[in-house]
């Protein structure tokens, strides 16, 4: 293909700004995008069976003859840069044919090049700066919401808001934000100090920078006092550092502001004083720059990255780690840079969770969620909470849902998501956070105000006593009779039926003993059996388990039948790879095993089961931990991720040599999570998994599930020693209210049918004096999809709505409480 190197003018419509683009460049460009991005997740299904295999000068060639341009890549351009150049922030289409949002984002950035970001002081710079309309009629009100609520857009942003109506909706500003109804603050800040804030007993926020490159919309700090604050100094970092030296019980540091990175000085005195403070375990510094300011990390040779990694060098060197937060609201803001950074800094032993606010409009259906965690999966991201509803700021009402639909959003993501990447569904209240159906639900409407609820929270009022009297003497709070914390939230419940009242006191049980001999044999139970839940449709090939829409599991002799399997299905992300023996004894096989899959693009995650990681981390030699970051491959083109999947029962387990082996995995980019079975009379109370999460959490490991009933263990355990749903919610409560929300585990129960969310995803039926549960993330549909043959099996009903309702077995439930 031959282009004469001319260029292409353009004018933007409403700015009037004029550009002259070089039609070779742009060529260029959508070629590499092909050579480098043109796979299946980055580019789409559709993109990838229309330009096939051949590098990118073939398949632009194939491009353009199906959407109606052959050997024409100027009227190509022309018809992209015209739709572009409207402002009207849409995806664009050509003979019926998406352009893919990357390949977009490669041409405009260069039509419109450069770095930094700028703040607008009003309407007309506004409208000249992102090239999008601001309607006559709009412009003095939304002139006095710059004035009110300050606007700053990065440039990089600025190219995704037009391709991206999801993406401008986050940072334009708007006129409804003048409406008055929301809070000025939407948490209360129990002691603030400075730079220093305490929400929880065991970790506190530095306040490092008050300003960001972008202002988000829904910020809960987006009021223009917050934004015009003047910036610590490096003395205020030295009087916050000694208030953590002076404070035995925080264990755990949120960096933040503002954007923290912005201020270099600070950042360095923060992580510098805190280093050499013995009870500080984890620094968590976050973040949005990556999603929308990735030039902040990238610029001179990525020269801030080298630090971070260097500093999180030398904090492990004084048994500390680093963690970086950020926030993704929908794909359009993932861009290859942004997978990048994370790549690179997990890498290097610096883990990455994310965090999503839940936005009406914007990211509320849940495929739009799918995408955005599948992506950042491959990257090597945690996926840590969705925050239900949108904080209830002035300004905000626009992005605002019921806690219903969010509360509900969880039976999508269920069905449709690896269980790896499936986020708490969390609501920050005025006091702290709360779980959904572990550590708190809605109770009741608040008398006389339709504008608030009733939640009941994890928090007592003795909790706040040691660092925050101040919230013990608030007029929207209540003692419930559990003597935890209801408090006045602000949010609509949507369906009435999610008021669940207040929780009855507990009916006492009496609990057969367990002698240390029953605890030992349980424990070689664990390591002897594979803990898995059974196949939930006939696969056709034997030993390859289907858990789930996302999910298989295989053994290390897998037969080619199976390999195609995998191949044939494009729903699987996640293979899970068992042995006989134990992963660590099984390399030889392992090895062209992972090579055969990472040939299979849909596939992003792969999960190794070793008990011996628990009974044995001396087995992980050098040699073998390093075979292991040779397989693991975390990268911004079809990556393959590799994280080691164990067992643990007690907090004693967790050893000073499992978290010197999983630093040592952690700094080749391998995440080890562990699960827990909740056994009956051994570690079914709060107390025991409390100290388990913290050990887990201290380890560097994530504590993915525990599971509440169904594992194989369970059903030989459980049937005599049953579990009391009841002490599942005290679990949840102490675990969030105790710990931090990094340590918090999914709450899982394991079926026939597949697995379920406690209370979540699940609900319980008692059923002629038998306890069973309905499923409510699954139908018919969902199963005859991964087999057409699908009939549900014997003993499993279906509710009245089609969601199918199976025995549990093991566990008890001791009140008619719907949630515990």
């Amino acid at each position: 293909m031959k282009s004469k190197d001319r260029s292409i003018n353009i004018e933007f419509k409403h700015s009037g700004e004029k550009k002259d683009v070089s039609l070779t460049a742009l060529t260029k460009t959508v070629i590499e995008f092909f050579d480098i991005y043109g796979t299946v997740m980055l580019a789409g299904k559709q993109i990838c069976s229309i330009t096939g295999d051949g590098d990118g000068v073939e398949k632009f060639s194939h491009l353009l003859k199906r959407t109606g341009y052959p050997n024409d890549p100027e009227g190509f351009f022309i018809q992209i840069l015209s739709t572009i150049v409207n402002g009207e922030m849409k995806k664009i289409a050509l003979n019926q044919i998406e352009i893919p949002h990357l390949m977009l984002m490669a041409i405009l950035e260069q039509v419109l090049p450069g770095h930094g970001y700028i703040s607008i002081k009003d309407t007309h710079q506004l409208e000249k700066v992102t090239h999008i309309a601001v309607p006559e009629k709009d412009q003095a009100k939304l002139q006095e919401v710059i004035e009110t609520y300050p606007v700053r857009l990065s440039r990089h942003i600025i190219c995704q808001m037009l391709l991206s109506k999801d993406v401008a909706y986050q940072y334009l500003p708007f006129i409804e934000e003048l409406d008055s109804g929301g809070h000025t603050n939407t948490w209360i800040g129990q002691f603030h100090d400075g730079l220093l804030e305490q929400m929880y007993q065991n970790r506190v926020i530095f306040l490092l920078n008050m300003s960001c490159p972008v202002y988000c919309r829904f910020c809960f700090r987006k009021h223009k006092d917050t934004r015009n604050e003047k910036n610590p100094n490096v003395d205020d970092v030295k009087k916050a550092v000694q208030h953590v030296k002076d404070s035995p019980s925080i264990k755990e540091i949120v960096v933040t502001g503002g954007d923290p990175f912005m201020n270099k000085a600070n950042m360095a005195a923060t992580i510098d004083g805190l280093m050499q403070v013995d009870h500080v375990q984890t620094l968590r510094l976050a973040t949005r720059s990556i999603a929308y300011y990735p030039d902040l990390f990238l610029k001179n040779e990525s020269a801030y990255l080298k630090y971070f990694k260097q500093k999180n060098l030398e904090l492990q060197q004084h048994g500390k780690r680093m963690e970086v937060a950020t926030h993704f609201i929908h794909p359009d803001e993932v861009s290859p840079e942004s997978l990048d950074i994370i790549s690179d800094l997990v890498n290097n032993g610096i883990a990455v969770y994310i965090q999503t606010p839940f936005l009406s409009g914007c990211n509320d259906k849940g495929p739009e969620l799918v995408r955005l965690f599948s992506l950042l999966r491959g990257a090597g991201a945690e996926l840590h909470y969705i925050y239900i509803p949108c904080s209830p700021i002035h300004g905000n009402s626009i992005y605002w849902t019921s806690l219903a639909e969010g509360i509900g959003i969880a039976n999508h993501l269920r069905a449709h998501l690896s269980d790896r990447i499936i986020p708490r569904i969390c609501t920050a209240t005025p006091i702290g956070k709360m779980d959904w159906y572990t550590s708190g639900w809605a109770v009741e409407k608040v008398k006389d105000n339709k504008n608030f609820i009733w939640i009941r929270t994890p928090y007592t009022p003795d909790y706040f006593k040691a660092f925050a009297p101040l919230a013990n003497e608030l007029n929207n709070i209540r003692v419930n009779d559990e003597g935890t914390i209801d408090i006045q939230y602000m949010a609509q419940i949507g369906d009435e039926s999610f008021f669940h009242g207040s929780r009855p006191k507990k009916v006492v049980v009496e609990k057969k003993s367990t002698s240390t001999d029953d605890i030992e044999m349980l424990k070689s139970m664990l390591v002897s059996e594979r803990q898995a839940g059974q196949s939930i449709v006939d696969t056709g090939c034997e030993n390859l388990l289907r858990l789930h829409e996302t999910r298989v599991e295989i053994d290390v002799l897998a037969s080619e039948r199976q390999i195609d399997y995998i191949r044939s299905d494009d729903r699987i992300t996640d293979v899970i790879i068992s042995s006989s023996t134990d992963a660590v004894d099984s390399l030889f096989y392992i090895k062209p095993l992972i090579k055969n899959l990472k040939d299979i693009p849909h596939v992003n995650a792969v999960r190794l089961v070793s008990m011996k990681f628990n009974s044995q981390p001396k087995a992980y030699t050098r040699a073998v931990i390093n075979t292991l970051g040779d397989l693991n491959m975390l990268c911004v083109v079809n990556p393959l991720r590799l994280e080691i999947e164990t067992w643990f029962t007690l907090a004693d387990e967790v050893t000073h040599d499992h978290a010197k082996l999983a630093r040592r995995l952690n700094n080749k980019g391998i995440t080890v999570y562990c699960n827990t079975a909740l056994l009956g009379g051994v570690n079914d109370s709060d107390e025991p998994i409390h100290s388990l999460a913290y050990n887990v959490r201290k380890a560097g490991m994530e504590f993915h599930h525990l599971y509440i009933a169904g594992l194989p263990i369970q059903q030989k355990w459980n049937i005599d020693h049953p579990v009391d749903s009841y002490d599942v919610i005290d679990i949840g409560t102490k675990v969030r209210r105790e710990g931090s929300g990094r340590e918090i585990p999914r709450y899982i129960i394991s079926t026939l049918l597949g697995e379920v969310d406690y209370g979540l995803t699940s609900s319980f039926i008692h059923d002629k004096g038998q306890l069973k549960l309905k499923l409510g993330c699954y139908d018919l549909s969902y199963y005859k999809g991964l087999d057409k043959n699908f009939v549900f099996p014997k003993g499993v009903t279906t509710d009245e709505d089609g969601s199918p309702v199976v025995p549990i077995q093991g566990l008890i439930k001791t009140n008619y409480f719907p949630i515990s």
